[in-house]
This record gives structure tokens, C-alpha cells and sequence, in this order.
């Protein structure tokens, strides 16, 4: 026999009869739901931590191209990643000005992490 039979013959007998039983299974009743209940989301729903997820090789490249394009078609996610680029970049010219007007406390002789004598003399 033919290998493609050996396969398709009991593939297509497996489906006749799970068609078989699927239409003469005794369906229960729909229960209704308010609809209220309804609009609520489910609790895992939105639980998704993107924060774990690795971003290696290729398919890393294309996840970050589709979050890319996501963050851009969408209005407000883009008002968003919009509002965190310059608030970012104001933060970050705050912290490079701040860094240039001095050592930090923790770079001083004052009894911390760098207390050693040997360090410092």
C-alpha cells in the first residue's frame, strides 16, 4: 500500500466519526450571562509580562519590529511612547547636567561603600 493512503484512510475514517459523534452529542443549554459580566475581561487576560521575554536573534528583531509598529498605528500608545521619549530625554539632560556640576556624595570621604583608606589615599 501506498504510504499516503496508510495515513489518509484512517485520518478520514477518525474524522467521519468524531463528525459522527460531535453532531449527535447531547448539547446542554446556553446559560445567560448579564451583560455586564460579560464586558468584564477575565483576570489572566491581562496579566502578560513583557518584561521577561528575551529579544534574541532574529525572532527577537522582528518582535521588536512589531511592537515598533504597533506603538505607531496605535494613537494612544503612541501619545505615550511619545510622551516617554521627551520626558525621558529631559530627565536625562537633567541627570548629565546635574553629574557635571560635581562629584556625587557617594564618590566623597564620607563612610560608605569606598571607605577604605587605602582606596582614597
Amino acid at each position: 500500500m501506498e504510504p499516503l493512503l496508510i495515513v489518509l484512510i484512517p485520518g478520514v475514517i477518525g474524522g467521519a466519526l468524531v463528525a459522527f459523534f460531535l453532531a449527535h452529542w447531547p448539547v446542554r443549554p446556553a446559560v445567560a450571562v448579564p451583560a455586564a459580566r460579560r464586558a468584564l475581561p477575565s483576570p489572566s487576560a491581562g496579566v502578560i509580562n513583557i518584561a521577561r521575554i528575551q529579544i534574541d536573534g532574529v525572532g527577537g528583531l522582528g518582535m521588536v519590529a512589531m511592537a515598533m509598529a504597533v506603538a505607531i498605528s496605535v494613537p494612544w500608545i503612541r501619545l505615550s511612547v511619545s510622551l516617554g521619549l521627551v520626558l525621558g530625554a529631559v530627565v536625562a539632560a537633567a541627570l548629565i547636567t546635574w553629574r557635571r556640576s560635581g562629584p556625587l556624595t557617594s564618590s566623597s570621604r564620607h563612610a560608605g561603600a569606598h571607605s577604605d583608606s587605602w582606596a582614597w589615599d
